[in-house]
């Protein structure tokens, strides 16, 4: 997680503010009274000191008026000119930034420094080579200079390049093991390298220096519960809700994680205080949707979904849960209406052509149904389920030949499954070719034994094809 929602890692103790303040104020009186002998005496520590005092206290436009003093004065100035360019840099006026640097660069080749903070702005400008080569540069002068070699890992991490990014992280490690911001960085590496394992054991490593990084508990648990550990994914997301109770995001994965492991109360607890954080946030209402849904509450679920839908009309999943409880509500033209929905949205997702084609079929749409199912076994052609359905509704529309082949497919793929058996018994009944019919009959009795009777069939034919008429699929 790269996004810290303008939170702080720690809290601060009201009297560290207090003390703050004081030192604050005595710090401005002292400059109010260095700009004040400025006026007079151009002083280059004085000036120094006010220039710095403003850049630190982000007043970068009061920085950058007294900086531009001192240049006049001092125009051969190599902490003048590399002053001037970070501050610009603060101002987001990158390219002035890089003219400056340049000037201090001139002056001074051999500062390390300058390279690092050169390579910052273009990394800030979204130059990476560029900023890349300036960091380079600098572990050439200096081949242990971890906040060059830091650094170009951050670029190289904005670059989608997190071989690079770790192996910097690893060096700067090699040279200061205890660098507590390369291990958070090297778990951020190794989690987008599926190198799970090593991401979690340099997250523990980071959390050894920095307990309370709410951050990199919240990043652990995201890790954990990718490798399905869902109770210690749960644990971190607790530590980092205990040091940062207003984190939504820590709300809302706890919930998945407790989700996962089927404590679906909890869930919704936990999606209802994400909510409460992050009002009308689309995916923790889809969520509440969700865990309704496997409840079976479906009418508060379609309530959810619904919300979701009008914050996030884009998201098809939602379409698909709310059509999944019409369906389960035997509402099947709103099922049918939503299941459009989200097909509009997502074309290839076979579960929903799935359902798609049953809505039809139960609503006698037989052709309609035909065409979903044959997108079903388009998209997952091992479907043996899919493939049954379609014979099935290909033998009701009397393509028996079309039929035939489906059920065989389905056999092909599943042939201790019994259903397709079953069906092709029918089929062959239906096509007055009753031994073959007879002997798909005694397979699928061999598959499912508990279902078998006895019967004579030239006298016991209306029995045996009663049952087949009237018996139900059962799926796996």
């Amino acid at each position: 997680m790269k996004d810290y929602e303008g939170l702080d890692f720690f809290g601060e103790e009201e009297s560290d503010d207090k003390e703050r303040k004081r030192i604050n104020d005595e710090e401005l009186a002292k400059i109010l009274k260095l700009e004040e002998d400025a006026q007079t005496n151009f002083d280059a520590e004085n000036l120094e000191e006010i220039i710095n005092f403003y850049f630190e206290n982000n007043d970068f436009e009061k920085a950058l008026s007294y900086v531009n003093v001192l240049l006049d004065i001092y125009p051969y100035s190599t902490d003048a000119w590399h002053k001037k360019a970070l501050i610009l840099d603060s101002l987001g006026k990158f390219d002035e930034a890089l003219e400056y640097f340049d000037k201090a660069i001139l002056l001074d080749p051999t500062d390390t420094e300058i390279y690092i903070n050169k390579g910052i702005t273009l990394d800030n400008s979204e130059k990476f080579e560029q900023a890349i080569e300036c960091f380079q540069g600098a572990v050439e002068k200096e081949p242990e200079n971890i906040d060059a070699i830091f650094n170009m890992g951050l670029t190289y991490e904005k670059m989608e390049k997190f071989v690079e990014a770790a192996q910097s992280f690893e060096t700067v490690l090699r040279i200061d093991k205890e660098h507590k911001d390369a291990y958070y960085e090297l778990g951020y590496c190794f989690d987008f390298l599926d190198l799970l394992k090593e991401s979690v054991n340099a997250y523990d490593n980071h959390l050894k220096y920095s307990p309370l990084n709410y951050t990199a508990w919240y990043n652990r648990g995201i890790v954990l519960n990718r490798m399905a550990k869902y109770y210690k994914a749960i644990e971190s997301y607790e530590m980092c809700i205990a040091i940062r109770n207003n984190f939504s995001s820590a709300w809302y994965n706890c919930g998945n994680a407790y989700a996962s492991v089927g404590r679906l109360h909890k869930a919704i607890e936990y999606y209802e205080t994400s909510l409460q954080l992050r009002q009308n946030d689309p995916y923790s209402l889809h969520n509440l949707g969700n865990a309704y849904e496997e409840l079976g509450e479906y009418d508060r679920a379609i309530d959810y979904f619904s919300e979701s839908i009008k914050l996030d009309p884009q998201n098809y999943e939602s379409y698909y849960g709310r059509g999944n409880c019409y369906f389960n509500k035997k509402l099947f033209q709103e099922a049918l209406e939503d299941f459009n929905s989200a097909l509009i949205l997502c074309k290839d997702h076979s579960e929903i052509w799935y359902l798609k084609a049953d809505s039809e079929h139960v609503l006698d749409r037989p052709e309609d149904a035909i065409r979903s199912y044959e997108m079903v076994v388009k998209l997952d052609p091992l479907n043996s389920e899919a493939w049954h359905d379609l014979g099935c509704a290909l033998l009701e529309s009397r393509r028996l030949d079309e039929a035939l082949d489906a059920f065989g497919k389905s056999i092909e793929i599943n042939p201790d499954w019994a259903e397709s058996y079953f069906e092709l018994a029918k089929l062959y009944f239906l096509k007055e070719e009753s031994k073959i019919g007879l002997i798909m009959l005694e397979e699928a009795f061999i598959k499912n034994p508990h279902e078998r009777f006895d019967y004579n069939f030239e006298t016991d034919w209306r029995l045996v094809l009663n049952f087949l008429a009237k018996r139900q699929p059962v799926y796996s």
